[in-house]
């Protein structure tokens, strides 16, 4: 449908007023289940939400965010991974390939994500508005998706991911045309490694931020209820909460990271700065029960912690606090 295919930050194709009544309208259907997320339909009102008009992009944002999160809670982290993958037209991947056809069976319309081409900037921005609705279980299952399906799966010989990390072979000489279709597949994919490791080294994602809710109202609870406040509650639960994604980060993200380390520095991959950014930040919250982790091969230990040390020192690092606020969150990850 026409609607659907105006929405999106490209004010070239429609005016303005068009994509705001396309966004109110299609809204509107979705609440009234008159039509369903089929296809590609999320990651286009996400495309809105970074629209060149401030007019537009609030209002997707906000009805986004509101009435249609409320409708489906678990819209953003249902849709996180496979938004990685679409927002950077990954078009090869296997979960690409999955999120547009999401629906076909059914009845209703399916929607593509052509004529969308997002920035850096304008990706993470998107990420941070998903995150930024997400509970700490969700951020730490998404994180766990992100291990297993992005990082581990580029290190798989048949990945389309697996591009992104490893030098073109030299001896082959496609041609022309295959050759330059060869370099965006290759380019698509290196985008998706590149937000994966913002997105994992990104404040946003951590376990133990704020997620709306109200702090002043716990307090206020506290003072009037007997046995333990639900701030004290929600203090432990958080602390545990980090406890298990801290036990995810070593046990299953510092191998695969180790691994994926040896490829890139072989490839002499661009990617090899954003895992070191990230390294460093596993590395400092838990050093160490990584040192723990890589006691049985201390030859590996000292080679992390002395290219660690020259990171920083190089000033590579570019590692953000935990008490960073989001500006600094937009800054560091902003093109």
């Amino acid at each position: 449908p026409r609607n659907v295919s105006i929405m999106g930050p490209d004010p070239t194709q429609d005016s303005s007023i068009v994509r705001k009544h396309a966004v109110l309208l299609l809204s509107s259907l979705v609440l009234q289940d008159y039509i369903k997320w089929r296809g590609l339909l999320v990651h286009r009102f996400l495309a809105a939400c970074v629209d060149d008009d401030i007019e537009v992009s609030h209002l997707a944002e906000t009805t986004l965010c509101g009435p249609l999160l409320s409708k489906q809670p678990n819209l953003f982290f249902n849709n996180f991974v496979e938004a990685i993958f679409v927002l950077n037209d990954c078009t090869a991947h296997k979960i690409y390939a999955a999120a547009q056809a999401n629906g076909e069976s059914g009845s209703g319309i399916a929607v593509n994500f052509e004529g969308i081409c997002l920035s850096k900037k304008q990706r993470m921005r998107i990420y941070r508005i998903m995150l930024s609705h997400m509970s700490d279980e969700e951020k730490i299952g998404i994180t766990a998706r992100l291990a297993k399906e992005v990082l581990a799966g580029a290190l798989e010989s048949d990945s389309d991911l697996r591009w992104a990390i490893e030098s073109p072979p030299q001896s082959e000489t496609p041609a022309r045309g295959a050759g330059m279709e060869e370099d965006k597949r290759r380019e698509k994919a290196l985008n998706v490694m590149s937000d994966c490791f913002a997105v994992l080294t990104s404040p946003s994602a951590r376990v133990g931020r704020s997620t709306g809710t109200n702090d002043a109202d716990d307090v206020e609870d506290a003072a009037v209820t007997n046995g333990p406040s639900t701030a004290q509650l929600s203090a432990v639960r958080g602390r545990l909460l980090s406890k298990i994604s801290r036990k995810h980060m070593i046990d299953n993200v510092i191998p695969t990271l180790c691994r994926m380390k040896t490829i890139l520095e072989k490839s002499r991959s661009p990617l090899l700065k954003a895992l070191m950014n990230f390294f460093v930040v596993i590395y400092k919250m838990n050093k160490n029960e990584v040192r723990e982790l890589l006691a049985s091969d201390p030859g590996l230990l000292q080679e992390v912690e002395y290219d660690i040390k020259i990171f920083e020192r190089r000033g590579g690092g570019g590692v953000i606090p935990q008490s960073a606020s989001t500006d600094e969150d937009e800054a560091h990850t902003a093109e």
